[in-house]
């Protein structure tokens, strides 16, 4: 199976031919700026500064070459469970009207339409629109899927699985895992609604869970895997919260459920391989090791009607799981590899920075629907938000040419801020818009822009502060000769300032392990979190979702870019304290998670397209 060139590959490391240009000559990369490596006691921090990529120290551990003869089986399938065929394609009667991808994130809230019920057919829509396959792709005896989810590398290392009324089984819930290949559910287990009300509570609609296999993503890319697992969790929350926009429904992370719970709702322990040894190796091994196919619970969403907001109790919840975990489940997990490599510090990290349950005065609350701002409606193509989702691709390749206009620039920008339109004096922070809301935390992420070709915008570093209470401390820890000023023709409530002007399509290329794509997009940008302070006082278990965050804000940046007509693609594979020199960061405080391009895609005209549906019937 041929797997597409995706921006997380490692190129080789080679000197620029020229030095970068004069307005940014003083970023020059040196090893004297690089972050020392860690010296807290924080596993997560010591985890992240081991797995970053060096100019000079060279990349985080991989795998060298690709053992093609073991590329993980991108496809979880339960033998002898129950199936539930979903409509293929959804019924277009659901919703009764196609909804302009506009109109979801501008009109007054709740958003159109109401509330759907739920029915296999709506289930169907919700799943056909975020998580299913979007094209198969082919090229000579080459042929592998394409999925409405953006995944590192095209790996997928994420799982769904959704706790729901039965709709063959009136009173009863069902447990079931979606297999995607064949958009359809897997029934695993049932149980009597009235004893685990407490898991959906009135009026909920679902619980969606997700889950990754860490083995489908360290095949390829190693020790760092596990940050692109949860990028990859990220981009699916946000796939699965447009979606469920479209139906009416709200959707919101339940993150006071701990991981063992996670575990009993995904069924990590039935049907799958044995648990990870007591004792792992101090280094990485090779051999046959199944346990790495095993999923490692992530997080689960609560779907339910736009508007309300169901009465969450997490301990009747807790109890109500430990019921599911003793049902009779049904299936067995089919093998992914027949050989593996054992990345420790991958499953070591993993297991620090799980959540044992709800933090001190943890409850679930629904944050005010706010709409976002918007330039004009006109900057888009005349699409439907399920035809923006479906179409979603990683470009390969820009073609460094188009250039974008500042009011489309700034209406993309507009719709990444997590608090939508705000009031007079109120300012961005808390994540109450389309689909940042799924979030149950503030805004911990930012963006740094390299503006290359953008109409009316002069070239230059710019930096969006999508958490306003945070402006102070970025400032003091960022270079002290930037300018913070405002562009000119920025629209009221956008948090945008220019840094520095100057040509850096150079320097973009070079932090991002030297990708021309980086440098012949309009922009690109690098997303900065607060880091040590948010690890230090929330709990490690922030680790993961500070990359959950980046993901959602990728996967809106991939919509807008395909909304507006152009492309865009996420960037895995960047020289972290490169970037952090240019931006003057110094330690732990702010951290780069994931790197971004947006721009005018060249496409390679000799991969054929096929339907998603009906698929060739092959695992790739």
């Amino acid at each position: 199976m041929l797997l597409l060139r995706h921006r997380h590959c490692l190129p080789s490391p080679r000197p620029l031919r020229r030095p970068p240009p004069r307005a940014l000559r003083r970023f020059a990369m040196s090893s004297a700026a690089a972050t020392p490596p860690s010296t807290s006691t924080s596993a997560a921090a010591d985890y992240h500064c081991r797995t970053k990529h060096s100019l000079t120290a060279g990349y985080a551990r991989g795998p060298g070459r690709l053992d093609w003869a073991n590329q993980p089986n991108p496809f979880l399938r339960f033998a002898l469970a129950p199936q539930l065929p979903l409509p293929n394609p959804p019924p277009p009667a659901l919703p009764s009207a196609p909804i302009p991808y506009p109109a979801l994130f501008h009109s007054p809230p709740p958003p159109p339409p109401p509330p759907q019920p739920l029915t296999a057919d709506s289930l169907s829509a919700l799943l056909y629109h975020s998580l299913a396959l979007s094209a198969w792709k082919s090229t000579g005896l080459s042929t592998w899927s394409l999925r409405v989810n953006p995944s590192s590398g095209n790996l997928h290392p994420t799982e769904a699985h959704l706790l729901f009324p039965h709709p063959r089984e009136p009173g009863r819930l069902a447990v079931a895992h979606y297999a995607p290949r064949d958009h359809l559910l897997e029934v695993r287990a049932t149980a009597p609604a009235a004893e685990c009300a407490a898991i959906l509570p009135a009026p909920a609609t679902a619980v969606l869970a997700l889950s990754s296999v860490f083995w489908r993503e360290a095949w390829k890319y190693g020790e760092r895997a596990f940050r692109y697992c949860n990028h990859d969790v990220g981009h699916a929350l946000a796939a699965v919260a447009v979606a469920a926009a479209a139906l009416g429904w709200d959707a919101k992370v339940l993150d006071g459920l701990s991981y063992e719970d996670l575990g009993r709702l995904v069924g990590v322990e039935k049907g799958s391989p044995a648990g990870m040894p007591e004792e792992l190796p101090d280094k990485v091994i090779k051999g046959n090791a199944p346990w790495v196919e095993r999923q490692h619970p992530d997080c689960a969403v609560l779907l339910f009607p736009a508007g309300s907001e169901p009465e969450v109790n997490y301990g009747r919840m807790s109890e109500a799981l430990r019921r599911i975990d003793e049902l009779d489940w049904v299936g067995k997990a089919n093998a992914l590899s027949k050989d593996h490599v054992v990345w420790d510090v991958i499953y070591r990290t993993a297991e620090e920075v799980k959540k044992h349950g709800p933090v001190p005065e943890e409850r679930f609350f629904v944050t005010p629907w706010r709409k976002s701002p918007a330039v004009s409606e006109g900057l888009y193509k005349q699409l439907t938000v399920q035809e923006v989702v479906r179409r979603r691709r990683s470009a390969v390749d820009m073609d460094g040419v188009h250039v974008m206009w500042r009011d489309t620039f700034y209406q993309m920008l507009l719709h990444c801020l997590p608090s939508g339109e705000v009031g007079s004096g109120e300012q961005q922070g808390q994540q109450c818009a389309l689909p940042f809301r799924v979030l149950p935390w503030d805004a911990e992420v930012h963006a740094a822009l390299f503006v290359h070709r953008v109409s009316g915008l002069p070239k230059g570093l710019y930096f969006l502060v999508r958490n306003e209470e945070h402006f102070g401390a970025l400032q003091r820890a960022m270079r002290q000769d930037f300018e913070w000023v405002r562009p000119e023709g920025c629209p009221d409530g956008l948090p945008l300032y220019r840094l520095m002007k100057g040509d850096c399509q150079r320097v973009a290329m070079q932090i991002s392990c030297f990708q021309e794509i980086a440098s012949h997009g309009c922009f690109s940008l690098g997303m900065v979190a607060r880091f040590e302070p948010v690890l230090h006082d929330k709990g490690e278990w922030m680790y993961p979702r500070l990359f959950w965050e980046t993901g959602v804000l990728g996967q809106v940046l991939y919509l807008e870019a395909h909304a507006v007509g152009i492309s865009a693609t996420g960037i895995g594979c960047y020289f972290d304290d490169a970037v952090h020199e240019v931006l003057g960061l110094k330690d732990l405080e702010f951290q780069s998670l994931y790197h971004f391009t947006v721009g005018s895609p060249v496409l390679d005209k000799r991969i054929m397209s096929l339907p998603a549906y009906p698929g060739p019937g092959i695992d790739a």
